[in-house]
């Protein structure tokens, strides 16, 4: 009994361990990691292997990640996002972040590895929607505007592209404003290419217009919901889990004193918005 030959050497231990349980982690990856309860049942797998640590984790990205690769070309995405999502399921099981089932990096890796999350840079998005408690979390009138802006301007809640940065190293970039905007570009081409997708969806602290008034570097990030056919609705407090204490020390010191206290931000984006601005920026294309 003997691992896949071009298998990596550091997951070869944790194959071995599943075999021997009678467990072929090739034939478990995809189902495990495409269900959103996937804690409890790798956590049993692990516990039945003998094995800590992230390793179970890691070889389980592997085996569906080569899975999704023969499936990349044909997605409907812009190419640049193909290219970028090809590299990654290349990479996801070696990431140096621990990823234990549960965490951040797991989650993350495994909508990557079921193609349910794509990388555009400095963001990155999963399909989702509106919902339903941000209606009740914005206050009147904005609430009606809110509301009526996803009726008639977006047309519904659900398909749509729900935006979120991305982890260390990439979001760097989000410094340099000509990447976020070619960010926004290549999700805006991929929305072209998926036309029951209703549009793109944020929800954040840095898209607080007090937040923005702070720290002007951030204005990049609101710019296409508030300058190009979108709508930003405050919803409720940020809290420290949000994001607002990492990446600025004098503004964590702030928050944690109370000088300051930011709002979520709830950014929407339409279809027909979004690629109208992508059609006059030619210029943000790979």
């Amino acid at each position: 009994m003997s691992p896949p030959s071009e298998m990596p050497e550091t997951l070869q231990r944790a194959d071995l361990a599943l075999r021997r349980i009678g467990t072929r982690a090739e034939d478990v990856a995809w189902t495990l990691l495409n269900n959103e309860a996937n804690i409890e049942p790798v956590a049993a797998l692990k516990k039945e292997a003998g094995l800590e640590g992230d390793e179970v984790e890691r070889l389980l990205l592997w085996n569906a990640a080569r899975q999704a690769l023969p499936g990349v070309s044909s997605l409907p995405v812009d190419k640049s996002i193909r290219e970028r999502l090809d590299r990654d399921l290349r990479q996801l099981h070696a990431m140096s972040v621990s990823m234990p089932a549960g965490s951040y990096h797991f989650e993350r890796a495994a909508k990557m590895a079921t193609l349910r999350r794509f990388p555009a840079g400095p963001m990155e998005w999963e399909i989702s929607g509106v919902p339903r408690s941000y209606f009740l979390q914005a206050a009147f009138p904005a609430n009606l505007r809110f509301l009526a802006f996803v009726i008639f301007r977006l047309g519904g809640r659900v398909p749509c592209f729900f935006v979120h940065l991305a982890p260390p190293p990439r979001n760097r970039a989000l410094s340099v404003p000509k990447e976020v905007l070619r960010s926004y570009y290549r999700m805006a081409r991929s929305l072209q290419l998926q036309p029951g997708v209703r549009g793109l969806l944020a929800h954040a602290w840095f898209h607080d217009p007090a937040a923005v008034r702070d720290h002007p570097h951030l204005e990049v990030l609101s710019r296409p919901y508030v300058d190009h056919g979108g709508l930003i609705t405050l919803l409720g407090p940020a809290p420290p889990s949000s994001g607002v204490l990492v990446g600025n020390a004098q503004r964590s010191a702030d928050y944690l004193a109370g000088r300051v206290q930011y709002r979520y931000g709830f950014a929407i984006w339409p279809r027909d918005a979004a690629i109208g601005w992508a059609n006059a920026h030619p210029e943000l294309g790979d």
